[in-house]
């Protein structure tokens, strides 16, 4: 019941990928990178603080936005180091972030697996 009821509280959309090496395009010099895709799906995106933390970055100040991210619990092969981005969101604002996983929860009560993420785009 506490999986379902989580499950139905996820409605945003999700892709989890791998990145993959730099591709540099000879004709425009364009650089993209090759991805993976792990999973994709449903999911609920919440900010982790109400508020950014700084850190130093080359000698200047940058903000890191982080974010919790929950996706169903029967999801197991979503690991530390690969990237989500959001695809779809009732909220415009997160349609297109896309986050590091630095943490997957797991255990056997829970309800949800939840990614604790870090914004990198």
């Amino acid at each position: 019941m506490g999986r379902a009821m989580a499950e139905s509280m996820m409605t945003s959309t999700c892709t989890v990928f791998t990145p993959g090496e730099p591709i540099t395009d000879p004709a425009t010099g364009e650089v993209t990178e090759a991805q993976e895709t792990v999973w994709f799906g449903p999911c609920r995106v919440r900010p982790a603080d109400t508020q950014a933390s700084a850190m130093a970055v080359g000698g200047e100040e940058v903000f890191i936005f982080d974010y919790l991210v929950s996706i169903p619990f029967a999801v197991d092969s979503v690991i530390e180091g690969q990237r989500l981005t959001v695809t779809e969101s009732r909220d415009p604002a997160l349609v297109g972030i896309t986050v590091e996983i630095r943490k997957v929860a797991r255990g056997d009560d829970i309800t949800a697996r939840r990614l604790a993420c870090t914004e990198v785009s």
